[in-house]
């Protein structure tokens, strides 16, 4: 960890030291976040999604009103987190202008380092904000499970930036629950290894960006695009 921190002190500028207020994004992060997957889903009109560690289902709720998808599947391993029904059920207006939609929503209480067959071959996983909470044994199996496995046509994985954490005062992880925070080298060193081994190629995007007068840290959230080396589009991954 002491060594990651030398690696991103040298890549900010001084003037970041300056910043005296909370950081404002154009909109808020996991909005962001949402609308990320969303121009995805607008773009390439995936059938079957599911979302690993959907903790609320806030991503679902979004996602429900795409006619495109047909089967939207929600996983997390903390019951507590698990939504009621009602809150994926249609809206008011629904009823009042009905769509011709044929949708499917179910939610599971599991994890992401296990074997589903329910989730083979999915056009769409999206693991938002999730592997930094897998210890070590977990993070080796998931790719396993994800990629050799499960193995959709596209997934989206986001992870916290490291280095933007030199814009938090005081700040190591980001959540008690991260059991590690990686650089933009690091992640994309390892999600390089990971798609080349599994026949996917790779792009890192990301959402959150920093102020205009501090240097080069990156997206405060960094992601990895990846798409399965001969699906369709896959040229789209490339471009990154």
């Amino acid at each position: 960890m002491e060594q990651n921190n030398k690696e991103c002190n040298s890549q900010v500028d001084v003037s970041f030291q300056v910043l005296k207020t909370a950081i404002q994004f154009s909109s808020p992060l996991y909005k962001q976040h949402y609308n990320f997957v969303k121009n995805l889903v607008d773009q390439h009109k995936p059938k079957n999604v599911a979302d690993l560690g959907c903790g609320n289902a806030s991503l679902m709720q979004v996602l429900k009103c795409h006619s495109c998808i047909e089967l939207l599947v929600g996983v997390d391993i903390n019951r507590d987190k698990r939504i009621t029904k009602c809150e994926l059920s249609p809206f008011f207006g629904d009823y009042l202008s009905p769509q011709d939609l044929n949708l499917s929503i179910i939610l599971y209480n599991g994890s992401a380092v296990e074997i589903d067959s329910s989730l083979f071959g999915f056009d769409l996983i999206t693991c938002i904000e999730l592997i930094e909470h897998l210890d070590s044994r977990d993070l080796a199996r998931f790719p396993q499970v994800l990629f050799g496995y499960l193995s959709p046509t596209m997934i989206v994985i986001s992870t916290t930036n490291l280095e933007f954490n030199l814009l938090f005062p005081a700040v190591t992880l980001r959540d008690s629950d991260h059991k590690f925070e990686r650089n933009r080298r690091q992640f994309q060193i390892w999600a390089l290894g990971v798609a080349n081994f599994y026949n996917y190629c790779v792009g890192f995007p990301g959402v959150g960006r920093p102020p205009a007068e501090v240097g080069n840290v990156g997206y405060c959230t960094q992601k990895g695009v990846f798409w399965k080396i001969g699906a369709k589009a896959t040229e789209s991954c490339i471009a990154g």
